[in-house]
């Protein structure tokens, strides 16, 4: 497995003492599964280190270079730009619910200390630095690699725009990190807070519960980053869309599924959604979506063996079944169900519409 990836299992808090028993700990499905996590990758090496995203502070500053230069008769220097840089500020705290946990944080914190020493060749008793300490910092999808050095393919900004915010995703992947330099770590182990305080190893050995690192990181840039005038077009537009955050914009250019749509049905649609929602948003999704569909069948088949659908429309709301045959008894008692599925069934179908754990519906409507 390439060190760039977040190794299965990663984070396990008895890796190093047996079996947990009856211990759980959501934070490390949330890390192991859910990919919430921090990265630094050692650029030099390739080696990356993960943290659980338990972020205390996460700033960014911009900060634009001019010079000035002042001319004879003018009220004002004119300014000439030199540079935007980048800057980070980043607070963790790197917490251990078991010694073996408490073990493993100790010896990936040592891990980070050691990436920002550079690289050095040896020969013939002569030491030389040949590799800065360089770093990428992975941030979710808040510092990350930009995708104009063609790393990886953008998404495609002329799609519909709940299209452009669903292929919104990140990857806890180390080497789509932010290219840097850390400038400043500090580390505060806690040994003096008694709520936290460590565990004693053995003699002469202890482990701190809960580490706290804060980080001081400046971007280098991998592209040349600004505004570009084409030949043939009018306005500039940025040379990397997605900058910093990956984000891509729709405008009213973009297609939207409720476009050129009445607002009353703009209404429902988006009833029928919410409707879909609550009727397909859970567990077995899949199997009540065919039980419905099979159901509403029926229902039609015996609205169609009925002359009088408005009687049998009347009684579902006043409740006076006097004068109506079987089915239109049958049509009246299960009116209210049968608008209630079938808008579900037409919400699920809807684009925009998201079922149980980010599945759509619609991609198993008409099985």
């Amino acid at each position: 497995m390439a060190e760039n990836k977040l190794p299965a299992g990663y984070f396990n808090a008895f890796k190093y003492e047996g079996k947990p028993g009856s211990y759980v700990d959501p934070t490390i499905s949330l890390a192991n599964t859910s990919e919430m996590v921090v990265s630094v990758q050692h650029e030099p090496t390739g080696r990356a280190v993960f943290f659980k995203a338990f972020i205390s502070a996460f700033n960014e500053s911009y900060s634009s270079d001019w010079v000035s230069e002042t001319v004879f008769g003018r009220s004002d220097p004119i300014q000439h730009f030199k540079q935007t840089s980048r800057r980070i500020s980043l607070g963790l705290i790197i917490p251990a619910a078991t010694a073996g946990e408490a073990y493993e944080q100790l010896g990936r914190v040592q891990q980070l200390v050691q990436f920002l020493y550079p690289n050095y060749t040896t020969r013939n008793a002569a030491t030389t630095l040949t590799q800065n300490p360089l770093v990428r910092l992975k941030v979710m999808n808040l510092a990350q690699r930009s995708d104009v050095d063609g790393s990886s393919p953008p998404p495609n900004p002329a799609l519909p725009n709940n299209k452009l915010y669903e292929s919104y995703v990140s990857t806890s992947d180390a080497d789509r990190g932010l290219l840097g330099v850390i400038t400043n770590l500090n580390i505060a182990h806690n040994l003096e807070n008694a709520d936290m305080g460590v565990i004693a190893k053995g003699a002469n050995t202890i482990l701190p519960k809960m580490i706290e690192l804060n980080l001081d990181f400046v971007a280098i840039h991998e592209a040349t980053l600004g505004w570009i005038q084409e030949d043939g077009k009018n306005t500039p537009s940025f040379g990397a869309e997605a900058f910093p955050y990956g984000i891509r914009l729709g405008d009213d250019t973009t297609p939207d599924p409720d476009k050129n749509v009445s607002p009353d049905e703009q209404a429902r649609n988006e009833q029928a959604r919410q409707n879909a929602d609550r009727r397909y948003g859970v567990a077995f999704a899949q199997a009540r979506f065919n039980k419905d569909k099979e159901w509403l069948k029926a229902y039609h088949d015996r609205l169609n063996k009925v002359d009088n659908l408005d009687a049998a429309n009347r009684a579902s709301q006043t409740g006076d079944m006097t004068g109506l045959s079987r089915d239109e008894k049958y049509l009246a008692k299960n009116w209210a169900n049968y608008e209630y599925l079938a808008s579900a069934q037409t919400g699920a179908g809807l684009e925009g519409y998201k079922g149980q754990k980010g599945k759509k519906v619609q991609d198993f409507v008409g099985d």
